[in-house]
């Protein structure tokens, strides 16, 4: 009887140690060599005290030191989309409004993310107005929205804008669709107008993660936890701002979320901002796989250690058992 409650316990712990092995969590690589590059402003925020600040010194690495349990702090790319001669005020009146976005139409400046994830290159650009609307739209729509036409040529041009064929359509309808709410062209051209394109083209970029079991990569983008309150509706809305991902030399992609959990951060600067974590994916590449001659990772090393001293244990209590 006691030589079977032995075997039970060597048999239950061994059992223990290869579940053990066997769900242990997948390993995740971080971006390495970040900087940042383009001609378009930028911001880098650190957390001190639960809150989003300015860091002084744009230690970029160190701002995407996150993951989707704890984004931590984050790189804003464009952070001027909404400032200066690109944005209106809300006050503004409708000739503003319209020189404010020709700007925006005209400005051709961007600011990217680079780095490597697995020895891959990878790169997380602002948005553009031809990224939202197409080179050829852009280049009419500046000509309509020269000195020589009336308003109601200009606002004209911005309502033909309105059709499937570009991103800020699709997305457009999508968003509000997502809410219950029915797109249409005044909409459309309201937003445009208001500096909506302008809003949702800077980014900020919390982490940028890659599974190592899956090749999934993971991006995390600061936000509103809930942006309701700043245009003025009930309930929750979340939408993410839109990041351009270049990944090994792949077409461009085009990311955004609309669903956000509870960063346990806030920025300081009084916009409230950073409250979300929105997090973005996209398939890269698996990584290579450890040739056979590799030393073990850790945990697996360790879960060998365990296994060899257990049936070195099993032997020991063998042998004083037949004494």
């Amino acid at each position: 009887m006691v030589k079977n409650i032995k075997r039970l316990i060597v048999g239950a712990s061994v059992f223990a140690t290869v579940s053990a092995i066997a769900n242990a969590p997948a390993f995740a690589a971080s971006i390495v060599n970040a900087t940042v590059g383009g001609n378009a402003s930028f911001l880098t925020y650190t957390v001190i005290g639960g809150q989003t600040v300015v860091d002084p010194t744009n230690n970029v690495q160190a701002a995407l030191d996150g993951d989707s349990s704890a984004p931590g702090g984050n790189v804003e790319l464009f952070s001027n989309s909404e400032a200066g001669s690109l944005y209106s005020s809300a006050g503004a009146t409708s000739a503003q409004k319209l020189t404010a976005f020709n700007n925006f139409l005209g400005y051709n400046q961007v600011k990217t993310l680079d780095g490597q994830l697995n020895g891959k290159n990878i790169s997380l650009s602002s948005l553009t107005a031809v990224d939202w609307l197409g080179a050829s739209n852009v280049t009419t729509l500046q000509t309509a929205l020269g000195s020589n036409t009336t308003a109601i040529q200009k606002f004209a041009a911005i309502a033909s804008l309105y059709n499937s064929s570009n991103l800020a359509t699709t997305w457009f309808n999508t968003t509000l669709t997502q809410y219950g709410m029915a797109p249409n062209q005044n909409l459309f051209s309201t937003f445009l107008l208001a500096g909506g394109l302008q809003r949702f083209s800077d980014p900020n970029i919390s982490y940028v993660n890659q599974d190592d079991q899956t090749g999934l990569i993971k991006i995390g983008l600061a936000g509103h936890f809930n942006a309701a309150p700043l245009l003025g509706l009930p309930g929750t809305i979340q939408a993410s701002e839109l990041v351009k991902v270049s990944y090994n030399g792949q077409a461009s992609q085009y990311l955004r979320s609309y669903q956000a959990t509870n960063s346990g951060l806030v920025s300081k600067d009084g916009t409230n901002s950073h409250t979300g974590n929105y997090e973005v994916s996209l398939q890269g590449e698996l990584p290579p796989k450890p040739s056979p001659e590799s030393v073990p990772e850790p945990s697996l090393a360790l879960g060998l250690f365990s296994l060899g001293g257990l049936f070195a244990a099993k032997r020991k209590l063998t042998k004083q058992a037949s004494n």
